[in-house]
């Protein structure tokens, strides 16, 4: 995996934090947190989740042609794969986080 597509990684959550960040900051103008600005949030996410997906579509595809052109081995070709899929996990992760972050809370009964 190259170096742009680790940036690319880090720049969809960086992207997602700062989207969320937006639309509470103009929510909080207006009223308080409710509910629709989670959804909003949420829709977001899904937004920057569907762009890590694509990422890794396009990882794993240049993985293949690389692998067919015997451009690297099978031991390689594995490798990046996980890699790529265990950075992707962990991005949508922390995106999961940061829109936890803007759920509604809760009262204590």
């Amino acid at each position: 995996m190259n170096i742009q597509t680790k940036s690319d990684i880090d720049l969809t959550v960086q992207s997602f934090a700062y989207v969320a960040r937006q639309l509470a900051q103009a929510q909080e103008e207006r009223t308080p947190a409710t509910a629709t600005l989670h959804e909003k949030i949420l829709g977001e996410a899904e937004k920057h989740r569907s762009a890590l997906r694509l990422l890794q579509r396009d990882v794993f595809e240049m993985a293949e042609q690389a692998l067919r052109m015997q451009a690297m081995t099978t031991a390689e070709f594995q490798q990046l794969r996980e890699t790529a899929a265990r950075m992707i996990a962990q991005a949508q992760e922390a995106i999961t986080a940061i829109a936890g972050q803007y759920a509604p809370r809760k009262l204590a009964a």
